[in-house]
Order: C-alpha cells, then structure tokens, then sequence
C-alpha cells in the first residue's frame, strides 16, 4: 500500500481523524465524539450551528486517532511525555435537527448521550450553542450526583426571555433545577450584561462564581486552589471565555478574557482534582471568524483537556 501524507486539508473531516461510525450501535472507543449543530438558542449573533463542522475541519492537524498512524497520541514538550497513547476515539457524527422542533432536538441530544454513556465512552460533545448543554447534562440522571463546571464569560442563569427558557442564556439556570446536581462552578466571568438578580442568587445558592479579573490578579493556581476536587463532574466550555482577541469566532464576545495558557491550565488542574466524565465545546462561531483560528483553538484545547483526562 502507497504511504500517504494525509495533510489537515485533504480526506474527510472527523475530530482528529478519528474513524466515523453511521450509527452508535458501531461504537467501541474509550472516546466519543459527538456533534450538535444547533443555534436557535442563540439570542444575538447566529452561526454556531456549523461549529462541530469546522472544529472537525481543524482538528484534522491534529490526526492523532488516525487508525493508520505511526504513533499513538501527541508529545508534550512541556511535560516531556506522550499522551493519549492508550486511548481509542470514535466520531459518532452529529444528532438530527429539525429547525422549530426543540423537544424533537432536545430528544435527540438525550438519547444519543445515553447511549453513548450505555456503550461506557466517555462523551466530548462539540455544540452548537449554550443551550445545549442543559440536555447533554440531562442525559447523565441515571447515572447518580454530578457537579458541573462552566467556563464562560456569561452566569447563563436567566430564568427565561418572555416564556422561553431554552435559550443559550439559560443552561446553568436549568441544569441548577435536575434533581441529581450537586456543585455547580462558574469560572471566567465577566461583562456587563449579568443580571444583578441573577448573579446574588446564585451567590446565595452557593455556587462558585470566579470572575476573569481575580483570575488575571489572583493567578491560575490560587484559582484551582479555591475549586474543590468533585466524584464526578461534567465540564462544559463556551469559547467565550477566551478574549475575543484571540478567540474572535463566536456571538457573545466580551471583552478582558483569558488567554490560552490560563484556560489550559485551568482545564487540566480540574482533571487533575476531579474525575471528569464528559465536557462539552459550545458557541463557536465559523462565521464570524474568517482566520479560523477560532476554530483551531478549540479543536487543540478539547485536544489538550482530552490528554490531562486520559494522560
């Protein structure tokens, strides 16, 4: 057989060259991935619905889950380590959307995490808005407490816009409300759009709210300090936590975000202190980022967070 090169632009996107599997009977991986190309949540600037796309697209520089390649996972020079050796990924495609039918969608995210959660995978999902994540968390009730950790420039704590209470302003809001959460963490914030309300209800409930500025004065590694280790936790990161000056590519961006190393770092010391059981990549916005890179630092942060989870 004729070795290829399998450059980042040429073959079939799936995340990392992982191969893809037409149904989720066919699943037998220790990694899942799975698409959610949704964003009628969205309340300002539309787009994401083609973020698992393009993620997928940029990912493919990263092939390390290519069945055919010489070696297995990545080297990391700053731990002077190989990761993700050990562990295998499936591309599961994305959950059918119909547009106006949000318990049609809702339904679709639900059972396909549960079977994905029944086949023992653990689940990266790639959104879509916000809003999404309050049915991926939902899929996780059979399986006992859960904690949930956000990194997000927003509360998104709203109870609702005029009766709708679906929208990617309002995940945290209804994820607080399942009956098996036990912690929920919010790190990032910032702006000045967060509802007065909101925010010292939530202060009151005992949620952990960690602003961008005690990040930037404090220091990551006080921060993680501050986070407690948690059984299990569900991390779900809106792209918006980045500073839009780096991470351009999404509808809400506020401004003095962090920076790459800050969310890295953060991500792995929860990995560290937690088990983690599944995180999602929600609010990436193609569209709105012509350079891509966006995309690319998303497809290399779920990279990266993957190998402080599986090391």
């Amino acid at each position: 057989m004729v070795k290829k090169a399998k450059l980042a632009f040429s073959g079939i996107p799936t995340f990392c060259r992982s191969p893809h599997i037409l149904s989720l009977d066919e699943l037998n991986a220790d990694i899942a991935i799975l698409g959610v190309p949704f964003d009628e949540g969205v309340g300002f600037r539309p787009g994401t619905r083609f973020g698992p796309r393009s993620i997928r697209e940029y990912s493919m520089r990263f092939p390390y889950f290519d069945p055919s390649a010489d070696e297995k996972g990545y080297w990391d020079m700053e731990k002077r380590q190989r990761l993700l050796t050990r562990a295998s990924m499936m591309d599961c495609g994305d959950v059918d959307i119909v547009p106006l039918d949000l318990p049609y969608v809702h339904r679709q995210i639900v059972e396909s995490m549960k079977k994905i959660l029944e086949k023992g995978a653990f689940p990266v999902v790639l959104g879509g808005d916000h809003s999404i994540s309050y049915p991926v968390v939902r899929s996780f009730e059979e399986t006992g407490p859960l904690s949930v950790i956000q990194l997000d420039a927003h509360l998104d704590r709203r109870d609702s816009i005029l009766g709708s209470k679906f929208g990617h302003g309002s995940p945290i809001r209804r994820i607080k409300e399942l009956g098996f959460i036990e912690t929920i963490i919010s790190v990032g914030l910032r702006g000045l759009r967060a509802p007065e309300k909101d925010f010292l209800e939530a202060e009151k409930q005992g949620e952990m709210l960690i602003l961008s500025s005690t990040i930037h004065q404090a220091g990551v590694e006080k921060i993680l300090e501050k986070i407690p280790p948690m059984k299990k936790c569900f991390v779900t990161i809106d792209i918006d936590v980045f500073d839009p000056s780096l991470a351009p590519g999404t509808g809400t961006p506020e401004a003095d975000g962090l920076n790459y190393s800050q969310v890295k770092s953060i991500l792995c010391g929860i990995a560290e202190k937690s088990t983690v059981v599944g995180f999602d990549m929600v609010e990436v916005n193609p569209y709105l980022d012509p350079s891509g890179r966006t995309s690319l630092f998303a497809a290399q942060l779920i990279v990266e967070f993957m190998g402080a989870i599986f090391g």
